[in-house]
């Protein structure tokens, strides 16, 4: 069968052909890599057939434009799976992630400045335009006027009869010729779709968990932690902390000994230390929902799951705490923004990067280092409050790109207003770059995760050794928040982190070693890992059924 085709036609039909094909086989590349599994994607000669078989008119136009912006989404869809499974762990689910774009957005400003970010982005976007504009004219190139009948219906057949055969035939037996035949872009249509029904029925099950939570502390006003009245309690998330830093290398070799040399001088300082593994809600990143897991005993797994959470009636432990009689206080140097949602967690106090008063230098990302922000504790709770105080607070020197690394200052009372770290003004300021070198990402890691440390331990031992305020117990949990990105800590690295509690009275520990915590520094194995959605609940089985005559819990087995 011969077709005789006009030669402007033809190069139409060819490269619409080519690039489409191109365009909707990007779906695999987050998981199969380059090349692709399949070489052609079977919708495209479908697509183009159809269009072949349709004289040129308006409508035409129109669903030529509907085809070019279904292939830009195809596109924008990978680039997200891409994204998230690099730095999360996870493929893209657009019913719960399409509300992180504002985040991704501000994440690309903060990481490489407005000039480079408007720079980049504005490129992306002509790239997707010049690519659409392209597309468009290849396909109003060719229509039923210039086109053989014939032809467009075999590319239908071929699209179709393409179809029924890779969904019949096992791909691990299918021979080389039709293995290399697939349906990328429909496969991803409907897989969104149905984690869509998933997710949908998942966040109706969590909002029922809201609302019909059986637990005594889920109540709007919390539930008193009797065990810890009249007790300071610090909650410090470490950033990008997880086992698997402890546990593989290279990063081990380095974070191990430190974990020793804590541990030792933890014990000089009369305080006691036990450690335990938590199962993270993320990985990779997301620290708002590890933190609201954690605080209101709920998998908050997804920003939909936060802003269900974050405006309901179910409380957290700050409830808790306030129903014990603590002054609640947040320290979050991350937050440059206004921060709503701390209003609505309901804290006491809240202090942010701009309330903080730090006069030092910004250190690369972050916008101060750890050690200034651990002092803050000190100044903003510990001092500064008569009864009990809870503080939560998140550290930032060890967010990727991990640059700069700094040291500890010795003394601690020059801290001051963080003139003292002027002398590393203008280290890390290459951070932007950093995140084009993986290899120095990963040469960063653990020395930053080690300074974290260090400056986690330092404030204990001068704070918590026998020199707090009328002489008040204190309990500290110092917590990962999450796993760092597989592209830096290696394949499957699940999402375990560790959690030490430290305090200067070892009876306030007997409860966690009774759930499965071990004495010293290191997490035990996987077996005894506490998803985080159940810390609150641990919690209240250790420290929550105790009379307001005792001073320390009896048991905290509880189970």
């Amino acid at each position: 069968m011969t077709f005789s085709l006009p030669q402007a036609p033809r190069w139409h039909l060819v490269l619409a052909l080519s690039l489409l094909n191109i365009l909707l086989l990007t779906p695999e590349l987050p998981w199969a890599g380059f090349p692709p599994r399949h070489w052609i994607a079977l919708e495209v000669p479908l697509i183009v057939g159809l269009l072949a078989l349709l004289p040129p008119s308006r409508w035409r136009r129109w669903l030529s434009g509907l085809v070019v912006l279904f292939a830009l989404a195809i596109v924008f869809g990978a680039a997200g799976d891409a994204l998230t499974q690099t730095m999360q762990g996870r493929s893209l689910n657009l019913y719960t992630d399409i509300k992180l774009i504002p985040i991704l957005i501000e994440l690309i400003v903060t990481n490489l400045g407005l000039p480079l970010a408007v720079a980049g982005l504005s490129a992306a976007g002509l790239v997707a335009f010049a690519t659409g504009l392209l597309l468009a004219r290849l396909l109003r190139g060719f229509h039923a006027r210039n086109t053989p009948r014939a032809l467009a219906l075999l590319l239908i057949l071929t699209g179709g009869i393409g179809l029924a055969v890779v969904n019949a035939v096992s791909m691990g037996n299918a021979p080389a010729g039709i293995a290399r035949l697939g349906h990328p872009a429909a496969s991803f249509v409907m897989f969104e779709w149905q984690r869509a029904q998933e997710t949908r029925q998942a966040m109706a099950t969590f909002g029922r968990q809201l609302y019909d939570d059986g637990h005594a502390y889920a109540t709007p006003d919390g539930q008193a932690l009797l065990g810890l009245a009249n007790t300071d309690v610090i909650l410090g998330f470490i950033e990008s902390y997880g086992v698997a830093a402890i546990e593989r290398e290279p990063f081990n070799t380095e974070l191990r000994p430190r974990l020793e040399t804590i541990e030792h001088q933890l014990g000089a300082a009369g305080l006691s230390v036990v450690t335990g593994r938590v199962t993270a809600a993320t990985l990779g990143g997301q620290s708002w929902l590890n933190h609201a897991t954690f605080a209101s005993g709920l998998p908050v797994t997804s920003q939909l799951r936060f802003e269900l959470m974050i405006n309901s009636p179910h409380s957290t432990l700050i409830d808790d705490f306030k129903a014990t009689g603590h002054t609640t206080i947040a320290i979050m140097p991350g937050i440059t923004r206004d921060w709503p949602e701390g209003g609505l967690y309901g804290y006491d106090e809240i202090h942010t990067a701009e309330s903080m008063g730090y006069q030092g230098p910004s250190m690369g990302w972050a916008s101060m280092p750890d050690q200034f922000t651990w002092q803050r504790v000190e100044d903003y709770a510990l001092s500064r409050h008569q009864g009990p105080s809870f503080t939560e607070l998140a550290t930032l020197s060890s967010h990727a790109p991990w640059s700069p690394v700094i040291d500890v200052i010795e003394d601690w009372s020059t801290v001051g207003d963080g003139r003292v770290f002027d002398r590393w003004k203008g280290a890390g300021d290459d951070y932007a770059s950093l995140w084009q070198d993986t290899e120095a990402m990963r040469r960063n890691y653990a020395p930053a995760i080690d300074y974290s440390l260090q400056a986690a331990a330092g404030f204990a031992r001068r704070y918590l050794g026998g020199n707090l305020p009328g002489g008040d117990r204190a309990l500290m949990m110092i917590l990962g928040d999450h796993q760092a990105a597989p592209a830096i800590i290696g394949s499957n690295p699940g999402k375990d982190v560790p959690l030490h509690v430290i305090s200067d009275d070892p009876a306030l520990l007997r409860g966690f070693l009774d759930n499965g915590f071990r004495p010293g520094m290191f997490p035990p194995g996987p077996e005894a890992a506490i998803p985080m959605a159940g810390m609150r609940d641990l919690l209240h089985r250790i420290y929550g059924d105790v009379t307001p005559g005792e001073t320390s819990p009896t048991s905290g087995s509880g189970s």
